[in-house]
């Protein structure tokens, strides 16, 4: 029998957290357990409570990993877009990462867990982080950024009902991209 290499710290972190985005992705805050989080990184779940004290401390730690995604995504796509259109840039690696199921759901999660206080301060500043981010990026004004967020929460609800018969056949995610 093989034993797997041991982890530090810090990796074992980031594979709790990756395993937290795919079980709230899946269940919610109120339906996910750290037991099952704790299946998912190949870890107790005692020791998933020993590095963040609490599953709402998870479900924080889950929040920034997906906005931290599309964040970096985002400057990537600026910082190397060559026809000088990073919006454009960026709603393409937008419906890129829309493939990542669980990222996405981990993001319609947030959103649904908004109706708690504490939960909706958390997600709030993280849209109006990513969107003076976008803005700086791309130096975009008011009404072209309000597009560019309304056309990625459409992208969000079609992508995540499996409905691209809405927007007009299986390329949906290309083409919308592009429109932006």
């Amino acid at each position: 029998m093989t034993t797997a290499p041991r982890l530090s710290a810090a990796e074992r972190r980031t594979a709790i957290v990756d395993a937290a985005v795919r079980e709230f992705g899946a269940h919610g805050l109120d339906g996910a357990t750290t037991d099952a989080i704790a299946r998912r990184a190949g870890i107790s779940q005692p020791y998933v409570i020993r590095l963040f004290g609490s599953k709402r401390a998870l479900f924080e730690a889950a929040i920034d990993r997906a906005f931290g995604m599309v964040e970096t995504a985002f400057a990537d796509a600026a910082a190397t877009t060559t026809d000088g259109e990073p919006l454009r840039a960026m709603g393409r690696v937008y419906g890129e990462l829309l493939a990542d199921r669980s990222l996405l759901m981990m993001h319609l999660q947030t959103f649904a867990a908004s109706g708690d206080p504490a939960i909706q301060a958390i997600v709030r500043g993280r849209m109006v982080a990513l969107h003076a981010r976008v803005g700086e990026l791309t130096g975009a004004g008011p009404e072209r950024l309000r597009e560019f967020f309304a056309m990625g929460m459409l992208l969000n609800v079609v992508a995540a009902l499996e409905l691209p018969e809405l927007l007009g056949g299986p390329d949906w995610p290309e083409r919308m991209c592009d429109a932006l």
